[in-house]
């Protein structure tokens, strides 16, 4: 079976709504969870060789998806600063700096 990340990171991320997590946090997440699918997915792999390369990949690709998958679900949302910290909320915008300030 195939890994489809985009699915996996907001499924991940809708079952802790609010909670904040970097790409390297999510991607070692899915490395424990989804042991099969990450050796597959290394095995098939020409530049990755050890389970660490693995993980900057997924760190890698899930940070490259982040725009179209911010476009698909608005509730998907990132802090500015670096690193980037993605988390889930059904709340708006307006409704997020407000809830700050």
């Amino acid at each position: 079976m195939a890994l489809n990340l985009a699915q996996t990171v907001l499924g991940y991320l809708k079952v802790r709504p609010d909670e904040k997590l970097t790409a390297r946090q999510i991607a070692e997440w899915i490395f424990a969870t989804f042991p099969e699918e990450c050796q597959a997915k290394k095995q098939s792999s020409q530049y990755v060789s050890t389970d660490a390369q693995l993980v900057q990949q997924l760190v890698a690709e899930i940070s490259s998806q982040r725009p179209r998958l911010q476009k698909r679900h608005p509730e998907l949302k990132t802090t500015e600063g670096r690193p980037r910290k993605y988390y889930f909320s059904e709340k708006s915008d307006i409704a997020e700096v407000a809830a700050a300030e």
